[in-house]
């Protein structure tokens, strides 16, 4: 196999390379979320914002900040009753430089999602916003799709699936 570059990794690769290595921590997203964003593969690391209990403004505001290529996550506890993400959501990552983002929830305006130059990761869609989000707070660790998310790691996602590593491929 040679050198995994930035342009050239393949979680598959991945995991035969580091899945084993206990230095490595790779966590296995199970099944069930779908790629709703124009970019197919997509990774960076991770930076985390959950629903607790104020306003879909937080969220707008954390997506306005430089996103240096970062993955967001966004804990909205896969609750089924709205969606969290949509075209403008993805306009606001694009716009600000996050690589892609993923949803323990849901998306709405699906048509449009591909046209968006960023990764997104949900469980699937719903046509309504939310009336109201609680107040979303940075730094939360969570559990979802079998793993555990924390602020720091690195996120890997293609066609294959999504991965999660405690440090970027390249760094020994």
């Amino acid at each position: 196999m040679t050198a995994m570059t930035d342009s050239n990794w393949s979680t598959s690769d991945l995991c035969d390379a580091f899945y084993r290595d206990p230095g490595r921590e790779v966590q296995i997203f199970d099944n069930g979320m779908q790629s709703y964003g124009g970019k197919a593969a997509y990774f960076g690391p991770v930076v985390t914002i959950g629903a607790d209990s104020g306003s879909a403004l937080s969220l707008t505001a954390t997506l306005e900040t430089p996103g240096n290529g970062q993955v967001l996550f966004i804990n909205g506890k896969a609750d089924p009753a709205h969606a969290l993400v949509g075209d403008r959501i993805a306009g606001l990552a694009v716009k600000h430089g996050w690589a892609g983002i993923v949803l323990h929830g849901y998306v709405r305006d699906s048509a449009e999602l591909p046209a968006f130059d960023v990764g997104i990761h949900a469980w699937g869609t719903r046509p309504n916003k939310p009336a109201q989000l609680g107040e979303l707070v940075s730094g939360q660790s969570f559990q979802m799709a079998g793993v555990t998310v924390r602020p720091g790691l690195w996120l890997y996602a293609d066609r294959d699936g999504i991965i999660l590593m405690n440090r970027r491929h390249d760094q020994a």
